[in-house]
């Protein structure tokens, strides 16, 4: 039998199994691992190259037919029509959500804990964000009107024209909805706030909404702040309703009615085909200019009572919605 050894104090000292001593977890393991798997900021990193990664493949390949090029060239003009937001937000949408969901698998999680779950798809939550969505535009299209700066002018499509272009235009608005909430306040807003909070992530994911804008022909500073307090306001919808459906219901409708019913810029863009003859003049802080009714000071006002609406719309939440902790991620 061993015997214990006197430590310096003169007590015993038994001998040290160095078998209970936990290792000291590798460089590796330490930069890319937390303790519920990688960190958030390497997700996010992954999630965005995959999605990079398949748009440009998938861009390349349309490039390849001289139609559908076509299509992405009146885009890049400042010009939309059903079948360019039909191209583009089909490729935004099939590589985002592929994206997404082979991070579901990575992760172990349901696609629609990312804010877009199935249950409740396009349902009440959803068509109460279009009828706001269109409130929103109607009330901001007819302040403008009441103080000048705008006219309604003519019918510009009757008929079969009208009817066929009322329902392309609802449903390409639909796919800007569903492409541009989920890209940045889905899988983004998820993941990053896992890993630095919820509403630090929704403001730097939402200035990088306004950022991009800035690339629209007629697009503008003030319309790229403009967008990224929409992208708060999305963001405010996300705590309130726990998924993404309301704010793609009132992102899609307001966009719409910007576009297509009331036929002005919407963030510098242009419909090819629009209900009316209309016109916007007056000064630029009441119309927003080239940008459209995103840059007009009204906008502002009505979405910073906009959070009053979900506010009282959507009492607040016992229990937050998923991912919006933060964690150790």
């Amino acid at each position: 039998m061993s015997v214990p050894e006197k430590g310096l104090t003169g007590e015993n000292t038994s001998p040290i199994n160095s078998a209970a001593i936990p290792t000291q977890a590798s460089l590796w393991r330490q930069v890319f691992w937390a303790p519920s798997g990688i960190r958030a900021g390497w997700r996010l990193i992954i999630y965005v190259f995959m999605f990079v990664v398949f748009s440009l493949l998938i861009q390349k390949a349309t490039l390849r037919i001289p139609a559908l090029a076509a299509i992405i060239r009146l885009a890049s003009h400042g010009t939309l029509s059903p079948n360019t937001i039909f191209l583009i937000e089909g490729v935004g949408i099939s590589s985002a959500f592929v994206a997404a969901w082979i991070m579901s698998r990575i992760e172990n999680r349901k696609f629609g804990a990312y804010g877009i779950p199935l249950k409740g798809a396009f349902g009440k939550t959803f068509w109460l964000g279009v009828t706001i969505g269109l409130l929103f535009e109607t009330t901001e299209i007819l302040a403008i009107a009441a103080m000048g700066g705008f006219s309604f002018g003519t019918l510009s499509l009757a008929g079969t024209a009208l009817t066929t272009f009322v329902l392309l235009w609802a449903v390409g608005f639909a796919m800007v909805g569903v492409f541009e909430e989920f890209l940045f306040r889905g899988y983004a807003q998820f993941t990053l706030g896992n890993g630095i909070g919820f509403w630090p992530s929704a403001v730097l994911l939402s200035a990088l909404f306004g950022a991009v804008h800035l690339g629209n022909p007629g697009e503008g500073w003030v319309g790229a702040l403009s967008v990224m307090l929409f992208g708060i306001f999305a963001s405010f919808s996300l705590v309130r309703t726990g998924n993404l459906w309301f704010a793609i219901g009132f992102h899609a409708a307001s966009d719409y009615a910007e576009t297509f019913i009331y036929s002005v810029p919407d963030s510098g863009m242009l419909a090819s085909v629009h209900l009316l003859n209309s016109n916007l003049h007056g000064p630029r802080w009441l119309t927003g200019g080239t940008i459209g009714p995103e840059g007009s000071v009204v906008n502002f006002a009505l979405l910073l009572a906009g959070f009053f609406v979900v506010a009282l719309m959507f009492p607040k939440r016992k229990q937050r919605p998923t991912g919006l902790r933060r964690n150790s991620g």
